[in-house]
């Protein structure tokens, strides 16, 4: 846990000492939340971005998830942390219309009771490809709508309930997957 902050920390330190480094022009940088996110069961998050050229903007955002929802045997939780830094291409403008996106993604995570008995913990870690769409609301404020796929490594461990901790294994395998609905709520300053 003390490691993870550590990283967090890091990269959100980073995220804020390249912010003041870039020279200012116009509406620049940006914070958002995805809403998406938090209807998954409670997960925060927000994310930062800021443009380095006329068609690129650098991002990083965060998620965390410490719920558990129920109790024994109806337990219920999909809890994580997860920080992810990357870059979006705008053919048009940096937060303006279309964009295509991808990320470095590092995950802990532990879910279990949500579709089956069954729980899981472990990390993971790898790439996240997406892209979207950014419709401009009003200045200094937009929405944001997008998809994205996860590849990239799992190492998990199997229960067999989410209350017994009984281990039915323990595994690691490349996974491609959907990852992100994106329905992002973004001050643009």
């Amino acid at each position: 846990m003390k490691q993870f902050k550590g990283r967090i920390l890091f990269l959100l330190s980073l995220a804020a000492m390249t912010m003041v480094c870039v020279r200012g022009r116009g509406q620049n940088y940006s914070v958002w939340v995805n809403a998406a996110q938090m209807l998954e069961l409670g997960t925060f998050n927000i994310g930062a971005g800021y443009p380095v050229a006329r068609h690129f903007s650098a991002n990083a955002a965060a998620a965390f998830n410490p719920f558990t929802y129920g109790s024994g045997s109806n337990r219920k939780y999909f809890r994580r942390m997860e920080v992810f830094a990357g870059a979006r291409y705008w053919p048009w403008f940096v937060n303006s219309g279309w964009f295509v996106s991808g990320y470095a993604d590092w995950a802990k995570y532990s879910y279990g009771g949500i579709f089956t008995k069954k729980a899981y913990e472990g990390y993971a870690y790898g790439v996240k490809l997406g892209g979207g769409y950014a419709l401009m609301v009003q200045k200094g404020f937009n929405l944001e709508f997008g998809l994205g796929a996860f590849l990239g490594a799992l190492r998990q461990t199997e229960y067999s309930c989410t209350k017994c901790g009984t281990t039915l294994g323990k595994k690691e395998k490349f996974a491609v997957r959907p990852s992100d609905l994106l329905l992002g709520v973004t001050i643009v300053f």
